[in-house]
């Protein structure tokens, strides 16, 4: 009872977080790079369900710079940095960050099947409710909330969390190569 009043309460301060940590949890010489620099992208939002929505696709280019990916995406062209790790077959940790961000990061899970790559963004509300439906608490994957946000303070417990969410919720985003 107290568990669920306590997310009762919680819950509206989560809406807008995401999974981050405050340093890097990949470091680059621990990081694998799965996506051949210079590769392009057609991104499809996904709804709950892992069907493609209504929404106009956009196109992403991922090339590799300084020995960090390098994201362009939108119609914007926003930037992004950011590294990958292996965490199970085909499926890769990914911290990534705002160009202009100097510190802090934003984590999700990509899975590779051929030329199409799956995306799991981590959205904090819905990691924490999928981890109390199993009767567990953040604290049981090394996480704080803080400001709205999931913070993970080391890689195996990013991973933990990562593998959580990928076997109980679907993809949001679908990236097929060009």
């Amino acid at each position: 009872m107290i568990r669920r009043l306590t997310a009762l309460l919680v819950l509206p301060l989560l809406l807008a977080g995401c999974l981050v940590s405050d340093g890097d949890l990949i470091l680059p010489g621990d990081a694998d790079f799965p996506v051949a620099d210079g590769a392009r992208f057609t991104v499809h939002a996904l709804d709950e369900k892992g069907v493609r929505t209504d929404d106009a696709p956009e196109t992403a280019v991922v090339t590799v710079e300084s020995g960090r990916y390098i994201l362009r995406s939108g119609e914007e062209n926003k930037v992004f940095t950011g590294l990958m790790k292996e965490i199970g077959p085909e499926l890769y940790a990914v911290m990534i960050r705002e160009e202009d961000q100097t510190e802090g990061n934003l984590y999700a899970l990509m899975r590779r099947e051929g030329t199409t790559w799956w995306r799991w963004g981590m959205v904090c509300p819905q990691f924490v409710s999928l981890v109390e439906e199993e009767g567990m608490t953040l604290a049981d994957f090394g996480m704080i909330v803080r400001n709205s946000d999931c913070v993970a303070t080391d890689f195996a417990d990013l991973k933990k969390a990562l593998l959580f969410a990928h076997e109980r919720q679907k993809p949001d985003a679908e990236y097929v190569a060009e």
